[in-house]
C-alpha cells in the first residue's frame, strides 16, 4: 500500500494516510502473456479461465493501490512467452478455439550445468517440445529466443558459440527467425544483488568487442541456417552484420497469421503505434501485460522480474491455496 503524508493545521506532526485504491479499465487489442513471469509454464489454466470470465485485475509492480481491469472484449492478439514450451502442447485446441491469434516467443538458451536456469526442463526436452510445438502451429508462429546473451568464467565466448551452434543445427528447421539480447546487469540494482546472493559473480556482460564477435558468428549462422537474427533493444547498430532490430509484439507478423481477420488487419494498419512504455530501443508495438513480477518459478539467476527464491515462492503458494480452495484469483497473486 502506497501513503502519502498530511498534516493537520499548525501542529508538526503528521499521520500516514493511505492512498486509496484506483482501478482503471482497458481494453487492449494485443495481450502479452507475458514479459513479466512464464505463464504458460506455471499459470496457463489461470489465465484460460480468467479469459472466458472477460477479465483479469493487473496490478502497478511500482505502485500497488493502482490497478488496471483488463478486459478481453477487445482483445485480438495474444503473444506467449515461455522458457517451456512443453507446457502449451496440452492446451493448443482450447487456445485455438479462442477469440484472438496468437504466435509464441520460446526463450531456448543453453546455460545447462552453469547454476544460471536452475528449474527450466532439460535442454533436450526443450529442444523436442519446440520442435513440436512448431510442428502444430507452423514455423512462422514459434519465434526462438536466445535471451541474455551473457558470459561467465563456466562460459567462454567459444563455449557460447558451441552452444548457440548446436540450437541452431535443431531449432532452425522448425522457426524463421532468432531474437537475442545481450544481458544488462549494470542496468539493474536487483540483477546484481540476486548474482551476488547466488554466488555467480563471474557473470559479466559482454564486451564491444566480444558483442562484435557475437555479432560476426551469428551472421554466419543466419547465413548457414537460413534464419533470420534479430537484435531485442540493443542501442549497438548491427546492420552490418545483417542483424536487423527485433520487434517482439510484432505487427508485421500478426499481419500474417491473421490475414483473413480484416478487422484487426485495419487495426494493425492505423492503430498499431510504438509501445512507449518499453525501453527506448524497443520496437515493439503496443501490447498491455498481463504478468506479475516475483512469480516465475524457473529461479533463472540473471532474472530482473523477481526478488528472491523466497518471495517467488510465498507469492506462488498464495496463488496455488487459492486454487486448491476453488478460488479464481482475479490477478495471480491474490490479495
Amino acid at each position: 500500500m502506497n501513503y502519502r503524508q498530511t498534516t493537520f493545521g499548525s501542529d508538526e506532526a503528521s499521520i500516514q494516510i493511505p492512498d486509496p485504491m484506483r482501478i482503471t479499465e482497458v481494453h487492449p487489442v494485443i495481450i502479452s502473456v507475458s514479459r513479466a513471469t512464464d505463464i504458460p509454464a506455471f499459470y496457463l489454466e489461470w489465465f484460460l479461465e480468467r479469459y472466458r470470465q472477460g477479465y483479469i485485475i493487473w496490478k502497478n509492480p511500482y505502485r500497488q493501490n493502482h490497478r488496471q481491469k483488463v478486459c478481453f472484449d477487445k482483445t485480438r492478439g495474444a503473444v506467449f512467452w515461455t522458457k517451456d514450451p512443453g507446457s502449451l502442447l496440452p492446451y493448443l485446441d482450447i487456445i485455438n478455439s479462442l477469440s484472438f491469434h496468437y504466435y509464441v516467443q520460446v526463450t531456448l538458451n543453453d546455460y545447462e550445468g552453469c547454476s544460471i536456469e536452475l528449474r527450466v526442463p532439460p535442454l533436450q526436452q526443450r529442444i523436442t517440445d519446440f520442435q513440436n510445438l512448431s510442428r502444430l502451429l507452423g514455423k512462422e508462429r514459434v519465434v526462438w529466443r536466445f535471451d541474455p546473451i551473457l558470459l561467465s568464467d563456466k562460459i567462454s565466448l567459444e563455449n557460447l558459440f558451441c552452444r548457440m551452434e548446436h540450437l541452431f543445427s535443431n531449432i532452425s528447421p522448425y522457426c524463421d527467425r532468432l531474437v537475442f539480447s545481450f544481458i544488462d546487469i549494470t542496468g539493474y540494482r536487483g540483477v546484481v544483488r540476486n548474482l551476488k546472493a547466488y554466488g555467480l559473480l563471474g557473470v559479466r556482460e559482454c564486451s564491444l568487442e566480444e558483442k562484435l564477435q557475437i555479432a560476426q558468428f551469428l551472421q554466419r549462422c543466419s547465413q548457414r541456417y537460413k534464419i533470420l537474427v534479430m537484435a531485442c533493444s540493443q542501442s549497438l547498430d548491427l546492420s552490418s552484420f545483417g542483424i536487423v532490430p527485433g520487434r517482439c509484439i510484432d505487427d508485421r507478423l500478426f499481419s500474417k497469421i491473421a490475414v483473413d481477420d480484416c478487422e484487426f488487419q485495419t487495426w494493425l494498419a492505423k492503430g498499431a503505434k510504438k509501445d512507449k512504455g518499453q525501453r527506448p530501443h524497443c520496437t515493439c508495438i503496443i501490447a498491455k501485460d498481463i504478468g506479475e513480477y516475483s512469480t516465475c518459478l524457473h529461479q533463472c539467476r540473471y532474472c530482473y522480474a523477481n526478488r528472491s527464491d523466497e518471495v517467488v515462492f510465498a507469492r506462488h503458494h498464495l496463488h496455488i491455496r487459492a486454487r486448491s480452495q476453488g478460488i479464481l484469483p482475479e490477478s495471480i497473486v491474490p490479495d
